[in-house]
């Protein structure tokens, strides 16, 4: 098993709902300064696709591209001129010529998301694939936007059965988040 998994249909409504929370997060709690400081520390250079930017916070500090299904997400990343555009993990084609490909806090949102490693896949090359996800809670205890969640060794075993090397994977237990980096 890698994790918690729950079937239900999704309405996922936290722009709608809180706005650009990342940005305010990032302004006003500490510990998710420090979780965005690891994230720019950690991916290295080169042209950089942010799947699932949400509202664009990171895509912004890396000077990065990004996609989000959300509209909502996207207009928001927009109007603090993150360079963020409506796109889905399910259909990458066309964004090709990337060294880095982020799903930072994605996974665990997607219904399928050895489709969305798949089309990982098709447009990586010899980049990296970096994957955050926070750790998954006791069973029965799934958060209301996640389909599934995830433990280290789960979700390492998991994107390496989907056709994909893992360079590192790490937890980080303050901020109970997974880091992990893969390549093919």
């Amino acid at each position: 098993m890698y994790g918690v998994l729950k079937e239900k249909i999704m309405l996922f409504d936290k722009y709608e709902q809180k706005g650009a929370y990342h940005w305010a997060l990032y302004n006003r709690h500490p510990g998710y300064r420090l979780h965005v400081k690891r994230v720019l520390s950690w991916v290295r250079k080169g042209r950089t696709l942010d799947v699932g930017a949400g509202d664009g916070l990171i895509t912004y500090l890396l000077k990065a591209t990004g996609i989000d299904d959300n509209e909502c997400a996207v207009g928001l990343a927009k109007k603090r001129n993150a360079k963020v555009e409506v796109g889905s993990a399910y259909n990458l084609s066309t964004y090709t010529g990337y060294d880095n490909i982020l799903m930072l806090d994605v996974i665990e949102h997607l219904e399928a998301p050895e489709k969305a490693l798949e089309e990982v896949k098709k447009i990586l090359g010899d980049g990296w694939l970096y994957i955050t996800t926070p750790f998954a809670k006791p069973p029965g205890v799934l958060n209301e936007y996640h389909f599934q969640e995830w433990t280290k060794d789960g979700l390492v075993l998991f994107v390496e059965q989907n056709g994909f090397k893992c360079i590192e994977a790490t937890t980080y237990p303050k901020n109970k988040q997974i880091y992990a980096v893969f390549t093919l």
